[in-house]
């Protein structure tokens, strides 16, 4: 991974700013524990090294265009290869975008080699932002984030989104990537005591590499769910961690990635329950066709104490062609004793006595499997709300299919 090193990670081009310091501990944790490789356990199934053979420039694109409009009215934050323009936002009363400070980022600790790449965004993001929902909003929030056709850039957005207690929001990160760069995101997300979020997050990449880094804090009584719609790219991996902090906090996901050729997505999930009475639930499905490569990896823990915590994994996959693989691994991890908790795990082929019967009744074969596959991908979707986004998710999946 030496050359990843070099090519990502010049100690000369760190910026000398007011993060300068941060900066300069981050490269150094970088240059110890170096990038991740196939030996490391959390990446085995996913290299890096299409990065090494990629000479990413300084910058340089063109403007992004915008991903594409939605049936609904919402609130938009653009994030333009890998930029916010602050001067061109119109925020919705309750909504504040504010720079971080360097006392924001100062106790950060991504740990050892696995996450690298966090400690490569830290060295090296361009701006940090904290995104800050105090009240319910009335209509959902998008982060549109694209990149041009000429992207070819390594870009390191950072955004730190808190909701206030009892604040209500629906959060659509709507991702378009064009071009053959980086994109490497950490966010942190908080939900105070009662706060509710409904966290969607819709990608369609090309032949960038993107990674993202999702970490959410969830408080007593509060209400995480996410609803992912991963229609896949050249290289996809995304972390999620949900943290059930206090009691009654609940966490769920609800995901359906979609690879077909020469694509590769890695899905990496964790739900935490560090007290009691809480409660979490996970549903991912993967469809891999071509010579698509599929990874999930979800995982629950249940801390020593966390008494009267319940939760359900549940994983699906189905292999589209013979030549497509998909790696798929539930874990549970309990140290408590009174707690309801259970896992499963299938892959599959389409069922050759459904599509017989299809065809019976007058469907060509194309037709017949498009309405299978979507028959599977789309029951994780249907957990939606409101009903105008479901119906959105939905039909970019069956525009796929």
């Amino acid at each position: 991974m030496s050359a990843i090193l070099n090519k990502l990670a010049p100690e000369a081009d760190l910026a000398d700013d007011r993060y300068g310091d941060i900066r300069r501990r981050a490269h150094q944790r970088l240059m110890q524990y170096g990038f991740p490789d196939l030996k490391t356990e959390a990446w085995k199934y996913t290299s890096l090294r299409v990065l090494e053979k990629r000479e990413l420039s300084a910058g340089g694109a063109s403007e992004a265009d915008r991903p594409g409009p939605l049936p609904f009215e919402a609130d938009v934050i653009a994030m333009a290869n890998g930029l916010i323009d602050p001067d061109a936002l119109n925020l919705p009363a309750g909504v504040r975008l504010e720079p971080l400070s360097p006392a924001d980022l100062i106790n950060l600790d991504y740990g050892d080699r696995a996450g690298a790449m966090a400690w490569l965004n830290l060295a090296r993001f361009e701006q940090a932002w904290r995104l800050v929902i105090e009240a319910p909003l009335a209509r959902p929030l998008v982060l549109a984030m694209s990149t041009s056709e000429d992207f070819a850039a390594g870009v390191h957005p950072r955004l730190q989104i808190e909701l206030s207690e009892g604040a209500d929001a629906v959060l659509i990160e709507q991702q378009t990537d064009r071009g053959a760069g980086l994109v490497n995101i950490v966010e942190d997300v908080a939900l105070a005591r009662g706060a509710r979020l409904r966290h969607v997050i819709q990608r369609r990449n090309a032949d960038s590499v993107w990674v993202q880094r999702t970490r959410v804090a969830v408080s007593a009584d509060a209400d995480y769910r996410c609803h992912a719609l991963d229609l896949g790219g050249r290289l996809v991996r995304q972390d999620l961690s949900v943290h059930l902090l206090e009691a009654g906090a609940n966490g769920e996901i609800d995901g359906v990635a979609f690879i077909d050729s020469k694509q590769h997505v890695d899905w990496h999930t964790a739900i935490d329950h560090e007290v009691g009475h809480t409660n979490s639930r996970e549903s991912f499905r993967i469809l891999a066709d071509g010579t698509g490569v599929g990874v999930f990896n979800g995982r629950i823990h249940i801390q020593r104490g966390a008494d009267d915590s319940h939760s359900d994994l549940n994983t699906a996959n189905l292999l589209l062609s013979e030549n497509a693989r998909i790696n798929t691994k539930p874990e549970l991890e309990i140290y408590a004793e009174e707690v309801t908790a259970s896992h499963g795990a299938t892959i599959g082929q389409l069922e050759d006595s459904a599509l017989f019967y299809l065809r019976t009744r007058g469907l060509p074969v194309e037709q017949a499997m498009a309405l299978l596959k979507y028959g599977f991908a789309a029951a994780p979707l249907e957990n939606a709300e409101p009903a105008a986004l479901r119906d959105w998710l939905t039909s970019e999946l069956q525009t796929v299919l």
